[in-house]
């Protein structure tokens, strides 16, 4: 009999998801009258003159550490005798993955009428890679993610005044998702409920390779915004909202998953051979919606100063469920090995504040330079592997040139580093999985309530890290 599984989710699929490499090149923004304007505000596309082709490669390397405080191995609490190796965790972003993205973008447009502007894009929002190259002191929070959303989306923008445009720019997102994480199955087990057990102990622990196959039903959003100008001032207003219908979620089908019962190596997978892979299910989440601000301050003909603000809208993240039925003679299945999963998120609104200046000494040449910063999606408490973030800053430098009449091409680089942050008392409590056992499931206690909640689970005190190099690459044809 095939495994089904249901992984039902109110939330993203790990941390915070970083938005698009080549639309935040450091010319692009919210009065911006180029094609990436579709993204950040569709009303700047009314500043678009004649038809114009844009094409876009970035590359992006994310590094992470993690270092677990030590713990006590029978109850799972910090300040105890058993230590962790130092975790590393890398991902590489780059446009030439399957499915496609992130670290792309590819659109065309035109202005019509004078009165009109029309586009047709395709780019990335958000995207998240990170894998553990040491699976130990992570894996129960994360052993792999990548994540990505494929935007495709048709901007239209009308110009109301000399000084005024409007825009709107509707479209459809496809999601693909790969999440592998542990599961400790000796939490709640009756040794842990005298403290004899050994908490996180490899043999103990199921593995969940949970992933999408194939093309995905997409889901929509919308974008809309406003541009003004005036004498040296140019301002933009945008909202970008959420997938909306479907009661807001993102839903995706797992085709290709797999669970493995505990053993040292995990080789001992939920399906036969000759029924393989036999675990299937559903993934939802929910995205954020964006609010976008942006100035720019003509200084003079050769320089500009531009301000550019965002509130992201986290704060619906929560949790994500995993409910499994597996073959009826399975005996692990709702027994040692636990048929209902949740992952905490809990993560909050963050800002992103930008401040740039551009300059252009020759017609043929301009250069900029940016400094981001971010404040955390993730409060302290919560971070885990899974959701590694804080306080960051992001210098960033870009250059463009100008061959002939019609091309232009443009590079850039950016270095985000994130303050470092120490997690001294973790919101994941392992002793709440025994308690609530002991509790019989009552879900009136506070353990059994923490569990519910998602945060049953080993803790994530410690201190973590993490460093991203972005590369951009942009070429622009005007004819």
């Amino acid at each position: 009999m095939a495994a089904a599984l249901l992984l039902a989710a109110t939330s993203a699929l790990a941390g915070p998801l970083d938005d698009p490499h080549v639309g935040n090149l450091g010319f692009s923004g919210p009065t911006t009258g180029d094609l990436t304007a579709v993204y950040w505000n569709p009303a700047a596309l009314g500043l678009l003159q004649g038809n114009q082709f844009m094409f876009g490669v970035s590359l992006r390397a994310t590094y992470v550490t993690v270092d677990r405080a030590p713990i006590d191995p029978t109850t799972g609490q910090p300040g105890g005798t058993s230590s962790f190796p130092s975790a590393s965790g890398h991902g590489l972003e780059q446009p030439m993955a399957w499915p496609p993205g992130p670290g792309g973008f590819l659109g065309v447009g035109a202005g019509v009428a004078r009165r009109f502007a029309l586009a047709i894009v395709t780019y990335t929002p958000f995207s998240q890679k990170l894998s553990f190259d040491v699976a130990t002191p992570t894996r129960y929070h994360l052993v792999s993610i990548d994540s990505r959303q494929l935007a495709l989306a048709a901007g239209l923008a009308i110009e109301l005044t000399d000084s005024l445009q409007v825009g709107v720019a509707p479209g459809l997102l496809f999601s693909y998702g790969h999440l592998v994480f542990d599961e400790d199955t000796a939490l709640g087990s009756a040794s842990c409920q005298t403290g004899s057990c050994v908490v996180e102990n490899p043999e103990a622990a199921a593995r969940y390779d949970l992933a999408t196959d194939g093309t995905q039903a997409p889901s929509y959003f919308v974008a809309g915004g406003i541009h003004y100008r005036r004498a040296a001032w140019e301002v933009g207003l945008a909202y970008t909202s959420a997938p909306l219908g479907s009661d807001g979620t993102v839903k995706l089908a797992l085709g290709r998953s797999k669970v493995t019962f505990p053993s040292t190596p995990p080789t001992n997978d939920l399906c036969s051979a000759l029924h393989s892979p036999c675990v299937s299910g559903e993934m939802r989440y929910h995205l954020p919606d964006l609010f976008t601000a942006g100035v720019t301050w003509h200084a003079t003909t050769h320089l500009d100063a531009v301000g550019i603000l965002r509130w992201v809208r986290y704060g619906s993240y929560d949790r994500i469920t995993v409910r499994l039925v597996g073959p009826s003679s399975d005996t692990l299945l709702g027994a040692s090995l636990p048929d209902q999963l949740v992952l905490y998120r809990g993560f909050q609104d963050s800002w992103d504040m930008r401040a740039r200046l551009v300059h252009a000494p020759w017609p043929w040449f301009r250069w900029s330079g940016t400094l981001r910063m971010e404040t955390s999606a993730v409060p302290e408490a919560n971070v885990n592997a899974a959701a590694v973030d804080g306080l960051k800053l992001e210098p960033a430098l870009a250059t463009e040139f100008t061959v002939g009449r019609h091309l232009r091409i443009a590079a850039g680089y950016a270095l985000t580093w994130m303050f470092p942050v120490t997690v001294s008392t973790s919101v994941f409590n392992p002793a709440a999985a025994a308690a609530c056992t002991q509790a019989a499931g009552d879900l009136s206690s506070p353990a059994c309530q923490t569990r519910l909640a998602g945060q049953a689970l080993p803790t994530a005190a410690g201190s973590y890290k993490m460093l991203q190099h972005t590369l951009a690459l942009m070429t622009t044809v005007s004819f």
